[in-house]
C-alpha cells in the first residue's frame, strides 16, 4: 500500500506539463527497483543460508611404502579412538568429511596398524629452509582446506604435507614451544609473553596460538591470560576453545587470592590440611604413581627434605591417583619421608582449576597463608637447585 501511495502522490502532484508517458515510465522504473531489491534480498538470504551449511574437507595422498589396508584419522591427543578411516591402495587414499564451516580446526594424525604396531605418518618440516629434511612432525591441523600428502613414509625426508595456515604455524613453532613459559624468572617471562603477543597480533585468527596458550594456562597470571586472550580475533574467542578459555577465566581465582587449604586423607586415614599455617614456607607437590617424571624426582626431594630438616619448612605430596591402591603401593616402593595425602579423583577437575594445573609433576611453594610464592611445572634436572635457592631466599 505504501508503494501505491507513493505512486499516487506522483501521479497527482506532477506538473501537468509533463507528458503522461513519463509518469508511466516512472511507475515502471519504480516497480523494477522494487523487483531488484527483492531479488537482492533473496540472494543475500541464500548466501547466509549457504554460509551455515556444512562443507566437505578432502584430504588426499599419494605415498610410498605404506601397505594396502586401512588408514585412520584421529585427534592427535585421542589417537586410540579414530574419528574416520579409509582404504589405501597402491599408495593412494582419500578422506572426505562434512564439517560445519564454523568448526574449530584440530590437531590430527594419520596412522595405520602393522603387526599390532601403530605407525604414524611423518611429515618433514617444510618451514625450516635447508633444515626442512632433518626435522619432522607426526601431527598436522585438520582445517577447511583441500589437504594433500605425498612422499615416502619409510625414510627421510618422509612425507610432504600441503595444508593450511594452522599447520604452517605449527611447523614454524616446532622449536619455540609457543605458549610455554616454564620456570623462567620474571624478566624472562615478560620478554617471552611480549614475543607471544607480537605473534598473536600478526595472526589473531590462529587456533593453534589460542590452544597453545590455553594448554599452558597454569603458567600465567590471570591478568596475563586476560590480556593475551583479548588479542585474538572475535570469531576465535567465540570458538569452542575460546569458550573453554572464557569459562576457565571466569572460575579461576584472582592472582592475589590464597590457595584453598584442602583437607585430605593420609595413608593412615587421618585428615590433614595441605597448608601448614605455622610454617614459613609450604611445598605442595602434585604427583601420581603412574607419572614417571614424578617418581624420578623423589630421590631429589628426599635430599631437599634432609637438607632443610631443621628449618620452618613443610613438604606435602598430593597424589591425584584414581585408585588409592596404586598410590599406597608407590609409597611402599619409594618410601618418601614427608607428609603424603590423596586427592579424591572425583574432585580432580575442580582442584585443577583452583590450583591452575593441567599436568604433573607440579610443585607450588606458598607462605603460611596460602599465598603462592612460585611454582615449577614439569621435571627438570636443575629443579632441586632452584627449590633450594627459593628456600634460602625465603627462610632467612
Amino acid at each position: 500500500m505504501k508503494d501505491c501511495n507513493i505512486i499516487k502522490f506522483f501521479f497527482y502532484n506532477i506538473n501537468s506539463n509533463i507528458p503522461v508517458f513519463l509518469t508511466k515510465r516512472f511507475f515502471i522504473v519504480l516497480c523494477c527497483m522494487r523487483i531488484c531489491f527483492c531479488l537482492y534480498l533473496l540472494l543475500f538470504l541464500a548466501s547466509c543460508k549457504h554460509a551455515n551449511k556444512n562443507q566437505q574437507i578432502i584430504l588426499e595422498g599419494h605415498v610410498k611404502n605404506v601397505p594396502d589396508g586401512k588408514l585412520y584419522l584421529a585427534h592427535a591427543r585421542q589417537w586410540k579412538t579414530p574419528i574416520d578411516s579409509t582404504t589405501i591402495t597402491n599408495g593412494h587414499f582419500i578422506f572426505k568429511r562434512e564439517v560445519n564451516t564454523s568448526a574449530t580446526p584440530f590437531l590430527a594424525d594419520i596412522h595405520y596398524v602393522d603387526s599390532q604396531k601403530i605407525i604414524r605418518f611423518l611429515f618433514s618440516n617444510f618451514t625450516l629452509g635447508k633444515d626442512s629434511n632433518q626435522f619432522f612432525k607426526d601431527v598436522f591441523y585438520w582445517e577447511p582446506i583441500h589437504i594433500n600428502i605425498e612422499g615416502d613414509n619409510s625414510k627421510p625426508p618422509y612425507l610432504r604435507i600441503f595444508a593450511g595456515k594452522e599447520t604452517i604455524l605449527l611447523f614454524q613453532n616446532q622449536f619455540t614451544d609457543f605458549g610455554w613459559i616454564d620456570n623462567l624468572n620474571a624478566t624472562d617471562k615478560t620478554k617471552k609473553i611480549a614475543e607471544f603477543s607480537k605473534k598473536i597480533l600478526q595472526n589473531p585468527g590462529s587456533f593453534f596460538y589460542l590452544q597453545s596458550i590455553y594448554d599452558s594456562r597454569e603458567q600465567y597470571t590471570k591478568n596475563q591470560l586476560e590480556i593475551l586472550f583479548s588479542l585474538f580475533a572475535k570469531n576465535i574467542r567465540q570458538s569452542d576453545v575460546g569458550k573453554k578459555f572464557q569459562t576457565y577465566l571466569s572460575i579461576r581465582p584472582d592472582d592475589n587470592a590464597p590457595l584453598p587449604n584442602l583437607v585430605l586423607t593420609t595413608p593412615s586415614g587421618e585428615k590433614q590440611n595441605i597448608i601448614d599455617t605455622t610454617a614459613t614456607v609450604n611445598m605442595l607437590i602434585f604427583w601420581a604413581s603412574w607419572c614417571i617424571p614424578c617418581r624420578k624426582e623423589i630421590p631429589e626431594l628426599k635430599k631437599l627434605a634432609a637438607s632443610n630438616k631443621n628449618r620452618n619448612f613443610k613438604m606435602i605430596s598430593i597424589s591425584i591417583d584414581q585408585h588409592e591402591e596404586n598410590w599406597r603401593n608407590a609409597l611402599q616402593a619409594d618410601k618418601p619421608g614427608w607428609t603424603q595425602v590423596h586427592l579424591p579423583y572425583n574432585q580432580l577437575e575442580k582442584i585443577q582449576d583452583q590450583f591452575r594445573f593441567t599436568s604433573i609433576p607440579l610443585v607450588i611453594f606458598t607462605n603460611q597463608y596460602g599465598n603462592e610464592l612460585k611454582r615449577f611445572a614439569g621435571y627438570k634436572t636443575n629443579n632441586l637447585q632452584l627449590y633450594q635457592q627459593l628456600l634460602d631466599k625465603s627462610l632467612h
